[in-house]
């Protein structure tokens, strides 16, 4: 197997603020491509902060110009960032994800959040990626929807990303999901959480990384970190890596 490195970002949103959080996810990935990380994973609505009530002004259009330093920076350290957030479609503004890929391209992921009613929308997780190094993105799904890593697995994924917002009462439920679905389909698992409680909501933190066989390789705790995965000739290691 060919060497990776990936990580989630446990990443404090700044609520409502776009270009603050541009600019704060631009620390995260200078400090991963430090790392030399190639996959960074953002938890869910990190551009706009996760909040009981989204309004439906924080969303873009997965193509905005605003966007265009986060495309910058996956090209510039040849990096796949995949970034939560409101997205504008034609029909509806969607919970979902942006992935920024080292050739300059930009690939969409969605949940609908508020569509018109004779709208359906098909669940797709979009795989990304090559040469024993592809990645199938999955926003927002709850962990124990299996859709998600069922078809990652089979779309022939080597790795399952996922952000999501995991509170304290539900951390143990989701974990034991995404390990369960790491050694189902034999398919290596990187979770990515929210750094700061919004609201009622207290984020678990624990952004985490399973490998093929279920087994644990990195869990974090609190605070603003990268939880980083590497692969080698030996397999899976872990290791925290606090923003600096």
């Amino acid at each position: 197997m060919p060497l990776w490195n990936v990580a989630a970002a446990q990443y404090g949103a700044r609520p409502g603020d776009l270009q603050a959080n541009i600019s704060h996810h631009l620390q995260f990935i200078h400090q991963a491509a430090a790392e030399k990380i190639d996959l960074l994973i953002f938890p869910e609505l990190s551009l706009t902060g996760f909040q009981p009530e989204q309004h439906n002004s924080l969303a873009l259009h997965f193509s905005d110009e605003r966007l265009t330093p986060l495309q910058d920076a996956a090209v510039e350290f040849q990096m796949t960032i995949v970034v939560g957030m409101l997205l504008l479609c034609d029909e509806c503004v969607s919970i979902g994800s942006v992935g920024f890929l080292p050739d300059g391209s930009r690939v969409s992921c969605c949940k609908p959040k508020s569509c018109s009613d004779d709208v359906v929308y098909e669940q797709h997780t979009p795989l990304v990626g090559k040469h024993n190094r592809s990645v199938a993105m999955g926003h927002c799904g709850a962990s124990n929807e299996e859709i998600w890593p069922r078809t990652a697995a089979a779309l022939g994924a080597d790795l399952y990303a996922t952000g999501t917002f995991v509170n304290e009462a539900n951390c143990q439920h989701d974990e034991m999901y995404l390990q369960r679905w790491a050694h189902k389909y034999s398919l290596p698992v990187l979770f990515a959480n929210h750094a700061f409680s919004a609201g009622p909501h207290r984020t678990a933190g624990r952004s985490a990384c399973w490998d093929s066989l279920g087994q644990l390789v990195v869990r974090a705790d609190h605070g603003e970190l990268l939880a980083v995965g590497r692969r080698d000739e030996k397999g899976w290691h872990g290791e925290i890596i606090p923003l600096r």
